[in-house]
């Protein structure tokens, strides 16, 4: 079993390592094409992930979508999957001008003046749109940010994503580093990138996400609530034209009752909220896929 393994992870990474390479030397216009069909097809074949993102919209939209409307938006996730994660590996190697090209911005105003303050920043994101160029954009903005992932299985895969997150002004960090470091890279003044939109093994609450409870990680929030700092939302979405627009929250103003508990819930949901309604403006660039509602409160039962 453990030959078998190690064949299956190598099969993977040598995937892996082939599409990286491909987005680093295809021109743009022929990779998300290439990708987006690749995407396409892969949605054909029934599968769990398939059948899931059909429930999901129809969760969500089945009141106000017909049977064929789901069809075609859980196709069109599939299709906008495989463009972003070529966009997502060919972006991190452009220079700021070349993204300005191709990338649009809501006023980073409010975000810089935050910034200037010293203090740090959290800037929280979703898996929506060209997630991945987030990290790579604030960075090339002048805002020295970092990032934690979980560690990877394969030690080769880590270093090719570790490789597709690094940068300058980008520090990349495992999850399962001392919670100590993190607060020192806020304290030094930086920006911690953070996604808080899937239902994950963390510290986390039950809170409203596109109106439905969800099970919510919230220690971004609990940290800027104890530090007192500034929080943003940033996400993205891929345009008809195939650009891409980063969409910038005004600084949250969280909720400061004296009730730490019931705050918390109250400025997650708030964090929701706004990356609820940017999947609903562009409900085929979410990854309809994951286990969103996975745990529910004691007694609501759980996903199917």
């Amino acid at each position: 079993m453990r030959f078998f393994k190690k064949v299956k992870n190598t099969v993977i990474y040598a995937g892996a390592f082939c599409g990286y390479k491909i987005t680093q030397f295809v021109p743009r216009r022929i990779g998300i094409t290439l990708f987006g069909a690749i995407g396409a097809f892969a949605y054909i074949f029934p599968n769990e992930e398939k059948r899931r993102t059909l429930r999901h919209l129809k969760l969500i939209y089945g009141n106000e979508w017909s049977d064929s409307q789901i069809s075609r938006c859980a196709r069109d996730v599939y299709v906008n999957l495989g463009k972003n994660l070529f966009d997502g590996l060919h972006f991190s190697n452009l220079s700021k001008d070349q993204l300005d090209k191709i990338v649009t911005t809501d006023s980073f105003d409010e975000f810089s003046s935050a910034y200037n303050e010293g203090r740090g920043v959290v800037a929280i994101t979703a898996h929506t749109g060209c997630f991945e160029m987030l990290l790579h954009y604030f960075a090339l903005k002048g805002f020295k940010c970092f990032a934690i992932g979980r560690k990877l299985y394969d030690e080769r895969l880590e270093k090719l994503i570790r490789k597709n997150r690094s940068g300058e002004n980008i520090l990349y960090m495992n999850r399962t580093e001392n919670p100590r470091k993190l607060i020192r890279e806020l304290q030094s003044g930086k920006v911690f990138g953070v996604l808080v939109d899937q239902d994950t093994k963390v510290e986390g609450v039950f809170a409203k996400f596109l109106g439905k409870t969800a099970f919510t990680p919230s220690g971004p929030v609990k940290m800027a609530m104890k530090m007192r700092l500034p929080v943003f939302v940033s996400t993205t979405a891929r345009m008809p034209d195939n650009t891409h627009h980063i969409f910038i929250s005004k600084r949250l103003q969280l909720e400061d009752s004296g009730n730490f508990e019931k705050d918390l819930v109250a400025n997650v949901e708030m964090v929701n909220d706004f990356i609820s309604d940017s999947i609903r403006r562009y409900p085929s660039q979410w990854v309809w896929m994951h286990r969103r509602w996975k745990q529910q409160p004691q007694g609501a039962g759980q996903e199917n």
